[in-house]
């Protein structure tokens, strides 16, 4: 009796195994189109970019991109709980796609002035994001005197390690524009961006002073959650 049950045990689990790897297959030879509607189908999001550029977390389950953009009129037009967040000319796709995310869950708006080091269809600028791009706003800049020129009545706060000033004495108000740089790597500091006259402060992030740099998301979220923290988390809960 025993080992009836367990040879039928072991029969059920290897029809069991037959069905998994035929369903698979017949996932595997389904058009693209057709996979990405039984996946929509099944509660997820469809991505705007197609069925070729569908990304999957680290558990296989795919994530959805939906059109997170902007216009610079509309930007500076949206009432906002936080200052608003720039990245100059970021080189690292990962780090904008965390601060997509960051922006997301704080209600930040994220202006990105070109020109960008990635392609905005990028895979790691995706899965940084997670699916929270279609949560987020985003604004494309094709050079910083069209972020200036878009938003005049904003203050410009630059993060640098050049300044003396800590992030922490500067009361911030919503429409601030807090100013990050690109990473380290194949173009120059941009120091007439900077410290130009458009920049009315300039703050740093303490470190030990055998480090150089910390990780530009990481500087991004420490900045905008200082001003969150400042202005009560308005928005939040």
């Amino acid at each position: 009796m025993t080992r009836e049950t367990s040879e039928n045990q072991h029969v059920d689990e290897n029809n069991d195994c037959n069905i998994c790897n035929s369903s698979s297959e017949q996932l595997k030879n389904q058009d693209s189109v057709s996979r990405v509607q039984q996946m929509y189908e099944y509660g997820y999001r469809k991505s705007d970019y197609g069925p070729d550029e569908l990304v999957t977390d680290a558990h296989g389950n795919p994530i959805s991109v939906v059109d997170a953009m902007l216009s610079a009129d509309d930007a500076a037009r949206k009432e906002t709980h936080t200052p608003h967040l720039c990245f100059y000319s970021p080189r690292i796709p990962g780090n904008t796609g965390s601060a997509i995310r960051l922006c997301a869950v704080t209600g930040t708006i994220l202006h990105l002035v070109e020109p960008l080091g990635f392609n905005l269809h990028d895979t790691k600028l995706r899965r940084a994001g997670l699916d929270y791009h279609d949560m987020a706003h985003v604004v494309i800049h094709p050079d910083f005197n069209n972020l200036v020129e878009s938003m005049p009545n904003s203050r410009i706060i630059a993060f640098t390690a050049n300044a003396t000033k800590l992030y922490t004495d500067i009361e911030y108000k919503p429409n601030d524009i807090l100013l990050f740089g690109p990473e380290p790597g194949d173009i120059p500091d941009p120091m007439d961006i900077m410290a130009g006259p458009h920049v009315a402060q300039q703050v740093r992030l303490p470190m030990r002073p055998a480090l150089r740099s910390l990780n530009l998301a990481n500087c991004a979220s420490i900045a905008v959650y200082e001003a969150w923290r400042q202005l009560n988390f308005a928005g939040g809960k």
